[in-house]
């Protein structure tokens, strides 16, 4: 005799039986324990494509809409850039299916860092059966996904692509744009070509943390301008929660705490008109990986389920790791969601009442772009300063000297001392970057942020 099974009937079950049944469908054994919740294999999927449609809320399909929306999805070929793109491929084609359009397009770029790097297409496993070459693994994505543009750029295109000045966002009014600095370029550099000039600049660095910071710099203003060539609204990254929570207090030990609330929330950046989305942002690293395993995308990553899921020892000595490094695998090794999350979410709240004012009157850093930081001794003087004439005291005596401090724009912010004998030569760079290139000199340096 058939029947069908309703709530009611699942809830006269005994209680004993409902204990080894999902907590949501209360249906299907369960299958994963995330966030102290048993939950089955469909109703894991259903949560995480829950967390990433909340985020695709301004890419719905709208009934009047007459125009394609262009966005670009930045990939390493890891696991959580695969999920990204197969979440994506997901949500277009609900799209399709439902209002027989879609409301995007998709660009899947991958930066390759070979020239620097060296040959890191393949796993860190060699002995794994299931390692694949970065160019074997976008040529399964292709085969996959054919309705997204799969785009190869290496690193040094950043020497020669070329951008025009455009607006920081709709919020500061300011510029910035992707350019060889002609007056930092020498006839010798500019005869070498873009991938030594990138080795050059690289090897001008004291430390593998500085070089990997400046690498990790050039990636995203990279990926930034080649979305502006293809008139992209938005950039999505993959960043997991975990990933993220790294990247906060690794900024913060760098020296770049004061552009946290551009580097971690969503939405315009200061580098020009896309907007930057992290739709995992609320997911955890281990709910990834899961989902990887629940969908069998492991064969379209270069990372090896093996390799993702066992511990694995530090491909480098301690005394070379970058702060980077330290702070992921301090957060996969701690493994809790709830401290990742208030990491991420008190790190979201920040902001600053004055940004605009403080980008207007400082500018954004040489290297990395971010709105510069004050220091604090001459924002004190300042302080003092505005309080003394305020009070009517100090109009003489030693009034002019502090104004002209107060009034030089290089002396409120952290500006390298200059070469002996260059002493015109002043780099405005943030304190983050000034200890990345710390012994480095004058740098040919590919981006103009001015």
């Amino acid at each position: 005799m058939e029947f069908e099974v309703t709530m009611a009937d699942i809830a006269k079950l005994p209680k004993k039986a409902a204990q080894n049944l999902c907590k949501r469908c209360n249906l299907n054994p369960p299958e994963i324990t995330m966030r102290h919740e048993a939950l089955c294999r469909d109703c894991f999927q259903i949560y995480v494509r829950t967390k990433f449609t909340r985020h695709m809320e301004p890419y719905r399909v709208k009934k009047h809409s007459q125009t394609t929306k262009k966005l670009l999805l930045a990939t390493s070929l890891g696991v959580s850039s695969t999920v990204l793109l197969d979440t994506l491929h997901w949500h277009r084609a609900l799209q399709v299916e439902r209002a027989r359009r879609s409301e995007y397009d998709v660009y899947v770029v991958h930066i390759d860092e070979t020239a620097v790097t060296g040959d890191t297409s393949t796993n860190t496993s060699s002995t794994d059966a299931n390692t694949i070459t970065t160019d074997q693994c976008l040529e399964k994505l292709k085969e996959r996904y054919t309705q997204f543009e799969f785009i190869k750029v290496p690193l040094e295109e950043i020497y020669t692509i070329s951008g025009s000045t455009t607006p920081v966002d709709e919020i500061i009014s300011t510029t910035s744009e992707l350019s060889i600095d002609p007056s930092t370029t020498s006839s010798t550099s500019e005869s070498q070509p873009p991938r030594s000039k990138l080795r050059t600049l690289l090897s001008s660095l004291n430390s593998r943390a500085s070089q990997m910071d400046l690498i990790n710099i050039l990636r995203t203003r990279l990926i930034i301008e080649l979305a502006k060539q293809r008139d992209c609204e938005a950039i999505f990254f993959a960043d997991s929660m975990t990933k993220m929570a790294a990247m906060v207090l690794a900024e913060v030990t760098k020296g770049r705490g004061h552009a946290l609330p551009w580097l971690i929330s969503d939405g315009p950046t200061p580098y020009g008109s896309a907007k930057i989305v992290r739709p995992f942002r609320e997911l955890s690293k281990s709910e990834i990986i899961s989902y990887t395993t629940f969908i069998s995308l492991w064969p379209y990553s270069i990372i090896s389920q093996e390799t993702a899921t066992s511990p694995q020892k530090p491909p480098i000595k301690a005394k070379n790791q970058t702060i980077d490094e330290i702070m992921l695998k301090f957060f996969d090794d701690v493994s809790n969601a709830h401290l990742s999350t208030n990491v991420v979410k008190t790190a979201a709240k920040l902001e600053f009442a004055d940004d605009r004012d403080r980008v207007e009157r400082l500018g954004l850093c040489e290297i990395c772009g971010l709105p510069m930081d004050e220091d604090p001794r001459v924002r004190k003087l300042r302080n003092v300063v505005r309080d003394d004439v305020e009070g009517g005291e100090g109009s003489s005596s030693g009034g002019n000297g502090n104004d002209g401090i107060v009034g030089d724009a290089d002396a409120r912010i952290y500006c390298l001392e200059p070469p002996e004998g260059e002493e015109g030569l002043k780099e405005r760079r943030c304190y983050g970057c000034r200890r990345s290139t710390l012994g480095a000199g004058k740098i040919d340096w590919p981006v103009n942020n001015r």
